[in-house]
């Protein structure tokens, strides 16, 4: 692998946690809001809809990660 797919893969990865960061923090926000009573039917949808969407986000996350990992564990030679 080239250095310039290296560094693609790593920002690649990169961008793949900051989204899932940014998904976790408003699944956060959203759980911060909760009161000492049930939630409404629609805020529990939203919440498991937006449960799934950081889940989704981790996933690429993850699976951006193993390629870097794979990546790194190969090495990689400087392009000509």
């Amino acid at each position: 692998m080239k250095s310039g797919k290296f560094i693609g893969l790593h920002a690649s990865c990169t961008v793949a946690m900051r989204a899932y960061f940014v998904e976790a923090e408003r699944t956060s926000a959203m759980l911060a809001k909760c009161a000492a009573k049930p939630l409404a039917f629609t805020e529990r949808f939203s919440l498991l809809c937006q449960e799934i969407i950081e889940n989704e986000a981790h996933t690429r996350y993850l699976a951006a990660k193993v390629l870097l990992r794979e990546a790194a564990r190969l090495g990689y030679r400087l392009s000509s």
